[in-house]
């Protein structure tokens, strides 16, 4: 017997670890016990093989990690889909990885040899482990990891909100009142303080961005990437009640989107599905709840000629 890989999906068991924590950890270490057949943390690896025979290291005993570590170093199926067909297909030659966490998105395939690769991670508890990882990477030599807060504006410091428990819930807002939230201070850089606008011209931009509630003020401070590469691709998470608690109003955030780019989402079955009209009214009508959980593909509006198949190559799960 084994627990269905398709509990370990983001979406899934972060609805299970925010209402029953306990059971939560439960269900992990039953999990882990099944694969290993042993809880002692020195019998349990701390590497994981992915599908393309790359090469994570997590810490084995924090809880997404050892989600990871069930899952085969897959909980978000549909964004390393997503990826790992993106860097085939359209070809970027400037990739950008927000909210690296354990960097099962950045270190999930191969790039041109060419391409610049850019993570950033503002949770100092795993900058080692992304670290070890890109050393094993082929293209670790281009790949530059940053330990910062990525957002709007540049600051020397960034409150910043560590869940111990489960790194995937860290955020620049206290999202939660658990007792394993460790709060720190990190510094504050916008994307766009990184690259020089005049070498942008010729750039085919891949990013993802993941960063529990603060995808647009990371958009906001980057907006010279995306007015000013040739081209624009990425996948964003859209999380409606992390949104809010950071402070985001939705509509806006929704017009933002639809300045920049053509809009297409992930449906209650796992479609990617065109937005036919930017609110979020749309979106919520769409999922028929209150609070929207998905990943939205984003693709610059000036790249409409582009092979349909970028824009469609993510396949239900």
């Amino acid at each position: 017997m084994a627990i269905p890989k398709g509990v370990m999906n983001k979406p899934v068991f972060m609805k299970l670890w925010e209402n029953y924590p306990l059971f939560s950890k439960v269900i992990l270490d039953v999990g882990i016990f099944l694969k290993y057949k042993t809880l002692k943390l020195t019998k349990i690896p701390s590497m994981i093989t992915l599908p393309s025979r790359n090469v994570i290291y997590i810490n084995n005993a924090e809880n997404r990690g050892r989600a990871l570590l069930i899952s085969d170093g897959i909980t978000q199926s549909r964004v390393t889909e997503f990826w790992g067909n993106a860097v085939e297909s359209y070809k970027p030659t400037l990739v950008l990885d927000i909210g690296v966490n354990y960097g099962e998105c950045i270190f999930s395939t191969k790039y041109d040899r060419d391409t610049t690769i850019v993570g950033i991670e503002a949770n100092k508890y795993l900058i080692d482990y992304i670290d070890r990882s890109r050393q094993l990477h082929v293209n670790g030599n281009q790949i530059k990891i940053i330990h910062a807060f990525a957002g709007e504006h540049v600051k020397k410091d960034q409150a910043f909100f560590i869940d111990t428990h489960w790194s995937g819930t860290s955020s620049g807002v206290q999202i939660s009142e658990k007792n394993s939230i460790e709060k720190t201070e990190v510094p504050a850089i916008t994307v766009d303080s990184l690259f020089d606008k005049e070498a942008l011209g010729d750039q085919r931009l891949l990013f993802k961005i993941d960063v529990e509630g603060y995808e647009f003020m990371v958009m906001k401070g980057m907006r010279k990437l995306l007015s000013n590469c040739h081209d624009v691709l990425g996948i964003v998470e859209f999380d409606s009640r992390y949104l809010e608690k950071a402070g985001v109003n939705l509509e806006s955030y929704m017009n933002f989107l639809s300045e920049y780019f053509e809009i297409q989402f992930y449906d209650m079955d796992n479609q990617l599905k065109k937005l036919s009209s930017p609110s979020i009214s749309e979106l919520l009508k769409e999922f028929g709840a209150e609070h929207v959980h998905t990943d939205l593909i984003v693709s610059a509006k000036r790249s409409k000629d582009r092979d349909s198949r970028v824009l469609c190559m993510s396949q239900p799960y």
